[in-house]
């Protein structure tokens, strides 16, 4: 699987894109708030190297107790795949544990995504590189 992006929980995204603006970053895309996932989103670059801002948008976010107990930091690691639910099974065999399951990401072209997770890996996105016809 190739790498799409590293995921960045952030408590506060615009003060965070200031910051990374500073050290030779690019918004590629966003702010754009997620309220199925209850977060605002921010895709960030330097050079082929790609960072998604993810902040809590209140109190009920998913992020929002990780933060508390960590700060800003690096959250996961988002792969691209061409079937997602062929990789989940792959990934299930290996006994990661599926979070959410596929559903579309208002932050990246309404493309399908999935979270999962493993206790000697931690949190892993997949993200599939194809929109399914409806």
């Amino acid at each position: 699987m190739k790498v799409h992006h590293i995921g960045y929980a952030v408590n506060d995204i615009q003060k965070s894109l200031v910051m990374f603006q500073k050290i030779g970053y690019t918004i590629e895309s966003g702010p754009v708030k997620d309220i199925k996932r209850n977060v605002e989103i921010a895709f960030i670059q330097n050079n082929n190297y790609n960072i998604e801002l993810i902040a809590p948008l209140n109190n009920d976010s998913p992020i929002k107790n990780y933060l508390n107990k960590v700060g800003n930091t690096p959250y996961h690691i988002c792969y691209e795949t061409d079937n997602i639910l062929t990789t989940i099974n792959e990934l299930k065999k290996q006994r990661y544990i599926v979070i959410e399951k596929p559903s579309e990401a208002i932050a990246l072209e309404s493309l399908r995504i999935a979270f999962l997770y493993h206790p000697f890996y931690g949190l892993l996105e997949l993200l599939e590189r194809k929109k399914i016809e409806q």
